[in-house]
Protein backbone atom coordinates (compact mmCIF):
# COMPACT_ATOMS: atom_id res chain seq x y z
CA UNK A 1 0.00 0.00 0.00
CA UNK A 2 1.31 3.70 -0.67
CA UNK A 3 1.92 5.87 1.72
CA UNK A 4 -1.17 8.44 1.01
CA UNK A 5 -3.33 5.46 1.22
CA UNK A 6 -2.17 4.04 4.64
CA UNK A 7 -2.48 8.02 5.60
CA UNK A 8 -6.33 8.11 4.38
CA UNK A 9 -7.10 4.43 5.75
CA UNK A 10 -5.69 5.79 9.19
CA UNK A 11 -7.83 9.03 9.09
CA UNK A 12 -10.85 6.90 7.79
CA UNK A 13 -10.35 4.58 11.03
CA UNK A 14 -9.94 7.43 13.47
CA UNK A 15 -13.07 9.33 12.28
CA UNK A 16 -15.06 6.21 12.94
CA UNK A 17 -14.18 5.68 16.45
CA UNK A 18 -17.60 6.02 18.46
CA UNK A 19 -15.49 8.73 20.61
CA UNK A 20 -14.76 10.90 17.77
CA UNK A 21 -18.05 11.17 16.32
CA UNK A 22 -18.70 12.20 19.64
CA UNK A 23 -16.47 14.70 19.72
CA UNK A 24 -17.74 16.10 16.64
CA UNK A 25 -20.95 16.33 17.18
CA UNK A 26 -20.15 18.04 21.18
CA UNK A 27 -18.08 20.65 18.45
CA UNK A 28 -20.91 21.11 16.21
CA UNK A 29 -23.36 21.81 18.92
CA UNK A 30 -20.79 24.47 20.73
CA UNK A 31 -20.34 25.67 17.34
CA UNK A 32 -24.49 26.10 16.74
CA UNK A 33 -24.85 28.23 19.89
CA UNK A 34 -24.72 31.62 19.38
CA UNK A 35 -25.06 32.66 23.00
CA UNK A 36 -22.38 31.45 24.20
CA UNK A 37 -20.38 33.37 21.31
CA UNK A 38 -22.20 36.51 21.83
CA UNK A 39 -21.14 36.01 25.53
CA UNK A 40 -17.56 35.42 24.89
CA UNK A 41 -17.12 38.65 22.81
CA UNK A 42 -19.24 40.58 25.83
CA UNK A 43 -16.69 38.90 28.24
CA UNK A 44 -13.26 40.16 25.81
CA UNK A 45 -14.69 43.52 25.68
CA UNK A 46 -14.82 43.80 29.92
CA UNK A 47 -11.58 42.62 29.72
CA UNK A 48 -10.21 45.07 27.20
CA UNK A 49 -12.34 47.87 28.69
CA UNK A 50 -10.99 46.76 32.41
CA UNK A 51 -7.31 46.90 31.13
CA UNK A 52 -8.02 50.31 29.67
CA UNK A 53 -9.24 51.12 33.37
CA UNK A 54 -6.32 49.93 35.11
CA UNK A 55 -3.87 51.76 32.41
CA UNK A 56 -5.55 55.30 33.65
CA UNK A 57 -6.31 54.48 37.17
CA UNK A 58 -9.57 53.97 37.73
CA UNK A 59 -9.65 51.28 39.85
CA UNK A 60 -13.51 51.43 40.99
CA UNK A 61 -13.93 50.96 37.20
CA UNK A 62 -11.58 48.16 37.04
CA UNK A 63 -12.61 46.14 39.62
CA UNK A 64 -16.06 46.44 38.60
CA UNK A 65 -15.96 45.60 34.35
CA UNK A 66 -13.53 43.03 35.82
CA UNK A 67 -15.80 41.00 37.79
CA UNK A 68 -18.46 41.16 35.26
CA UNK A 69 -16.08 39.52 32.88
CA UNK A 70 -15.26 37.09 35.11
CA UNK A 71 -18.56 36.44 35.98
CA UNK A 72 -19.17 35.61 32.30
CA UNK A 73 -15.91 33.28 32.21
CA UNK A 74 -17.55 31.48 34.72
CA UNK A 75 -20.85 31.36 33.24
CA UNK A 76 -19.39 30.00 30.02
CA UNK A 77 -16.96 27.63 31.44
CA UNK A 78 -19.48 25.88 33.30
CA UNK A 79 -22.52 26.04 30.63
CA UNK A 80 -23.11 22.07 29.82
CA UNK A 81 -22.16 22.30 25.78
CA UNK A 82 -18.65 23.66 27.09
CA UNK A 83 -17.71 21.56 29.62
CA UNK A 84 -18.90 18.54 27.12
CA UNK A 85 -16.68 19.61 24.48
CA UNK A 86 -13.59 20.17 26.77
CA UNK A 87 -14.32 16.42 28.27
CA UNK A 88 -14.54 15.23 24.54
CA UNK A 89 -11.89 17.22 23.62
CA UNK A 90 -9.20 15.87 26.22
CA UNK A 91 -10.22 12.04 24.89
CA UNK A 92 -9.00 13.12 21.21
CA UNK A 93 -6.39 14.91 22.37
CA UNK A 94 -4.91 11.84 23.94
CA UNK A 95 -5.76 9.25 20.98
CA UNK A 96 -3.69 11.92 18.86
CA UNK A 97 -0.73 12.35 21.66
CA UNK A 98 -0.79 8.04 21.10
CA UNK A 99 -1.23 8.05 17.60
CA UNK A 100 1.75 10.19 17.67
CA UNK A 101 4.12 8.71 20.29
CA UNK A 102 3.39 5.46 18.13
CA UNK A 103 4.05 7.08 14.58
CA UNK A 104 7.36 8.49 16.06
CA UNK A 105 8.60 5.16 17.76
CA UNK A 106 7.82 3.61 14.07
CA UNK A 107 9.67 6.16 12.34
CA UNK A 108 12.83 6.18 14.59
CA UNK A 109 13.24 2.03 14.43
CA UNK A 110 12.72 2.54 10.45
CA UNK A 111 15.27 5.50 10.29
CA UNK A 112 18.01 2.97 12.77
CA UNK A 113 17.51 5.79 15.53
CA UNK A 114 15.27 3.88 18.09
CA UNK A 115 15.73 6.18 20.95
Amino acid sequence: MHYDELVDLLVKKIKNLDYVKEFQQAEEALMANQELFKSQDEMKALQKEAVLYQKIGKIQAYKKTSQAAQMIEKRIKHHPLVEDYATKLEDVNDLVQYITGELEEKVNLFLGTGE
